[in-house]
């Protein structure tokens, strides 16, 4: 499966998560919520969608909320399913089982990591 541009995919994890998160852009909302956000996004160089995914855990005593941003490749096909999906968390997981996706997790007392990540993943909602 052909996916994405050098910009948008390309084999550093770190230069394509900065690229999509000041370039893409937004062509659909699905959830927006201050802890869970989900969205269809495109790449203005080569028209890659894909699916982000940003979730928040609120850490009420210490301040330091856990944070999660996956940006998922997807086919038309795939982000039409999405769109209209029954069972939103659960489906979004499994749009990794057959790709690399990129992703930034930052846990409450953790370190930041960017890296690419392969198959199916666990989305929560975030709170």
């Amino acid at each position: 499966m052909d996916l994405g541009c050098e910009q948008c995919y390309g084999e550093d994890a770190e230069a394509v998560l900065e690229y999509c998160v000041k370039n893409l852009e937004t062509t659909r909302s699905i959830v927006s919520d201050s802890h869970f956000i989900v969205s269809l996004r495109r790449c203005p160089e080569c028209g890659q969608q894909f699916v982000t995914i940003f979730t928040e855990f609120v850490d009420w005593r210490g301040g330091d909320d856990a944070q999660y941003f996956d940006i998922v490749p997807v086919t038309p096909v795939e982000a039409k399913y999405i769109v209209d999906a029954k069972d939103l968390v659960e489906d979004l997981g499994a749009l990794g089982h057959r790709r690399r996706h990129v992703s930034k997790d930052w846990p409450t007392g953790g370190t930041k990591r960017i890296t690419w990540k392969y198959g199916p993943f666990t989305v929560e909602e975030g709170h």
